[in-house]
């Protein structure tokens, strides 16, 4: 299992979010928790250009989340950097 690290461009927004939508992204994450290759590589440019090239994605009631798989620590554990998190409308 990987340990997850949140970036404040990650917080803040989602703690706007409506709780439906915040709960649908929790879920997510405890996925991406436990399989960190469960995202996809299908980045949009842009979004590609803000959170680097080897971000991936998943998506969660309309917002994508966007990770990135770091290196594993002393302990053996990966560590996964939640980056930011966008919603779909804006990036279309």
């Amino acid at each position: 299992m990987a340990r997850l690290r949140f970036s404040e461009e990650f917080i803040e927004p989602l703690a706007g979010l409506d709780k439906r939508v915040e709960e649908s992204v929790w879920k997510k994450l405890a996925l991406v928790e436990s399989f960190s290759d469960v995202g996809s590589s299908l980045v949009e440019s842009s979004l590609r250009h803000a959170y680097g090239s080897t971000c991936l994605k998943v998506v969660a009631a309309g917002y994508d989340v966007l990770y990135e798989r770091g290196e594993k620590g002393n302990d053996g554990e990966e560590a996964i950097d939640v980056l930011g998190i966008v919603n779909q409308r804006a990036v279309r």
